[in-house]
């Protein structure tokens, strides 16, 4: 009796066994990856693409991939161009940082990029003028940069391109680049206060744009939640819209709400957020990919920014 028990549980164990490999989920082909850390190597290849390692990991490049300094997209060949960067010792990127977003081979065991950003440093500085010329924040010193990979930009405390002819001692001051040869290396520095634009015409920016997945949309609508800045030439409140973008389409959301700045009144925050509108519509039940928005100042004219929103699962 004992060997007949000890026989069923032999073929009951098998026949879990057997259940339970029947039931696993095959192994994906690919699935995502992430890679954040020093670069020590670029090469292009000869087809345009790149081969790069970062911490360790050899990271393929096609052509076509979405690659970003902190101030401008770059082309494959600008990331992988040797000239060193202001200040720097080590050719090009090499030595940097890459934020690199990929898609992992499972079975080749390779990563290949999808998008990434590359940057010498990440150092910022905040503070106030602490000398004119040369310019320091903080008695360090400021250096705009010269070359095309991370272009320089200076900016107001609302985020539009300014001019400085002078900086009077004691303004308010950011700058983000990278120290290097005893100099911070700048390529944006923000300035507070009543600067000349280099735009004087009236302008509108997004510098937040989330959108979160509440469905069923029949149900419940979409959260969109959007933030910007706005300068209107002449002064006044003006009228702000916000519209999803499908394709060709264009579907007014609602208006955002205009906030003055007590000191510079042509200049304000914008705030914007909604719930949208329940529908069985396939395009519309679904949150948006892209957002515009649309500014009127009083005097007529107009100003505009598009954005593909954070989107957040439900």
């Amino acid at each position: 009796m004992k060997a007949f028990v000890s026989v069923l549980s032999l073929l009951l164990v098998l026949m879990t066994a057997q259940s339970a490999r029947a039931q696993v989920t095959p192994v994906p082909a690919t699935t995502p990856g992430y890679t954040e850390g020093p670069i020590s190597s670029i090469t292009l290849q000869p087809d345009g693409s790149v081969v790069m390692t970062v911490i360790g990991v050899t990271v393929t490049v096609p052509v076509g991939t979405p690659v970003r300094s902190p101030s401008r997209s770059l082309t494959l060949r600008q990331l992988a161009l040797r000239t060193r960067l202001p200040g720097r010792s080590q050719p090009g990127f090499i030595g940097g940082t890459a934020l690199v977003n990929g898609v992992v081979d499972v079975a080749a065991g390779t990563f290949t990029a999808t998008d990434m950003v590359v940057e010498p440093a990440e150092n910022v500085l905040i503070g106030v003028v602490t000398q004119a010329s040369p310019l320091c924040i903080l008695n360090s010193e400021i250096v705009p940069g010269t070359d095309a990979r991370i272009p320089f930009s200076m900016v107001n405390q609302f985020g539009f391109a300014i001019t400085a002819p002078t900086i009077p001692l004691g303004t308010n001051a950011a700058a983000e680049g990278y120290y290097a040869s005893g100099k911070f290396q700048t390529f944006l520095l923000e300035l507070t206060g009543d600067f000349p634009l280099v735009n004087p015409n009236s302008q509108i920016n997004i510098i937040r744009a989330q959108c979160r997945e509440r469905g069923p949309s029949t149900q419940r609508g979409d959260e969109v939640t959007m933030r910007g800045f706005y300068h209107a030439r002449n002064g006044g409140l003006p009228e702000i819209q916000i519209f999803r973008v499908d394709g060709l389409v264009e579907t007014l959301l609602g208006n955002a709400t205009p906030i003055p700045d007590a000191t510079l009144p042509k200049f304000g925050v914008w705030n914007f957020r909604i719930d949208t509108p329940l529908t069985a519509a396939p395009v519309l039940g679904t949150a948006p990919v892209k957002l515009r928005v649309v500014m009127v100042a009083p005097d007529g004219s107009r100003a505009s920014a598009a954005i593909e929103p954070d989107l957040t699962p439900n």
